[in-house]
């Protein structure tokens, strides 16, 4: 926990980088179909408002459920970056899974979305505090 300002800059870079992944995987899903007269730039629109939804739900959400993983594998006392690397992923894939079947149970497009966020801001976080424990 005593690198509590690496949260913040991951969610800045996860932000971006998962709606711009996730609008790409939506723009390759729907590559056949028309679009609306109205919606000239969709691609543009899917990541500037998923930044913003995600900025939002990573403040609101992220925060809390990364001190809580945090102090459950400070808990546990694992040593190596493997063992804790593969605790975490699971703990970060369960809060995917549960945030995705509040939000839509019968959609799996919301799990892929929402496990693209999690997972996305999970790994630029585990990295970031690698790269910054070590001297």
């Amino acid at each position: 926990m005593k690198k509590l300002y690496l949260i913040p800059i991951s969610i800045l870079i996860a932000a971006p980088l998962s709606s711009f992944l996730s609008a790409s995987i939506d723009s390759l899903i729907s590559l056949n179909e028309e679009l609306p007269k109205d919606e000239y730039f969709p691609f543009l629109n899917g990541v500037i408002i998923g930044t913003l939804y995600e900025l939002a739900i990573y403040c609101i959400i992220g925060i809390p459920v990364t001190l809580i993983i945090d102090a459950i594998t400070y808990l546990v006392g694992l040593h190596t970056d493997l063992k804790v690397y593969l605790l975490q992923f699971s703990l970060y894939s369960i809060s995917a899974i549960t945030l995705a079947y509040i939000l839509l149970t019968d959609n799996y497009w919301a799990y892929l979305i929402v496990g693209i966020a999690v997972h996305t801001y999970f790994h630029i976080l585990f990295f970031l505090k690698k790269k910054y424990s070590k001297p």
